[in-house]
């Protein structure tokens, strides 16, 4: 029976990555390049050229321009992975229009070529059969907190519309190294790829302009907690710039160090030592509060996620 199943079973899965406004009239290539972490444009077009990029079902040229609402659909490889971590995620908010969910800092927001089933998009999927969520903007691996998804275009384009007009407020909690001397601090530094070997690792001083406002919580000798106000959603943002001030935050795998412990990861062959030297099993972020315009109705909605008990459990440090 199972080996009939696995005889039925697609070799492929279909990744969907849905275009919103401000790509309109972009290539395809470029759009995807700015999507997909990891992956350089050559890649990108590698993918396409094998007729792994689709769009309304159909095969596309680097050339293809995209626009609002379109769904850009890439087929990767069937892949062996091991069952999904969480059965459900615990809901903080839902109507008819949206819904909000705590994530695990254990899974990512949407699958890659690698995950599928860890993914908060997948699980989900299960969770609500048969809903079509829309997710409206994304969160790390291992960042936990308020995720938004909507339950229809309409919302998903007003909640999109927000979020890229700069309308929703976000709130991160960080614990991070070190005592920090300030009570509150801006930081107004471009962010960007470093270029090097990690293609994932960010800098400032290059890419597009960010700022973050900062505040300290609680301070001691060996940690603090920070509530993060990013101001602009760059690409690692708040971990960059709490890097460039010198307190990374604590289990940042990337911005500790030059990122020896992000390739040790990968290569799964990161000891209790190392855990130990990083401060914490995943980085120490949560996406705590999102304050925003209900999409339908357009009423003032604040929502928060209560910190996941690992990061309590650091925190517990601070005296």
């Amino acid at each position: 029976m199972a080996e009939a199943q696995e005889k039925l079973a697609p070799s492929w899965i279909e990744v969907p990555f849905e275009v919103q406004k401000p790509q309109d009239g972009r290539r395809v290539d470029s759009y995807l390049t700015h999507r997909l972490k990891g992956y350089s444009r050559a890649e990108v077009q590698r993918l396409i050229q094998a007729g792994r990029v689709l769009l309304e079902g159909r095969a596309v040229k680097p050339s293809t321009r995209v626009g609002a609402g379109h769904i850009v659909l890439i087929r990767y490889p069937r892949r062996e992975e091991p069952p999904a971590k969480h059965e459900f995620l615990p809901v903080l908010y839902e109507d008819e229009h949206m819904i909000a969910v705590n994530k695990p800092g254990d899974i990512l927001a949407h699958p890659t070529d690698r995950v599928l089933l860890n993914s908060a998009t997948s699980i989900l999927k299960n969770q609500f059969p048969g809903a079509k969520l829309h997710l409206v903007h994304r969160l790390d691996r291992e960042t936990s907190g308020v995720l938004l998804l909507a339950k229809n275009p309409r919302s998903a384009r007003a909640l999109n519309s927000q979020f890229v007009s700069r309308q929703i407020a976000k709130q991160y909690l960080a614990l991070v190294r070190g005592r920090v001397s300030w009570r509150h601090k801006e930081v107004d530094a471009p962010v960007g790829r470093e270029g090097l070997a990690i293609k994932v690792r960010q800098t400032i001083g290059v890419g597009q302009p960010a700022s973050t406002e900062f505040e300290c919580l609680k301070s001691s000798a060996a940690l603090s907690l920070i509530l993060a106000r990013p101001k602009t959603g760059r690409l690692h943002q708040i971990r960059v710039h709490l890097a460039h001030l010198g307190h990374p935050i604590l289990g940042d795998k990337l911005y500790i160090g030059t990122g020896e412990s992000y390739m040790k990861a990968v290569r799964r062959k990161l000891t209790p030592e190392d855990l130990e030297a990083l401060g914490a099993r995943r980085q120490m972020l949560h996406a705590w509060r999102l304050s925003l315009n209900h999409p339908h109705s357009g009423a003032p909605l604040e929502i928060t996620a209560p910190e996941p008990e690992d990061f309590r459990l650091v925190a517990e440090r601070l005296p």
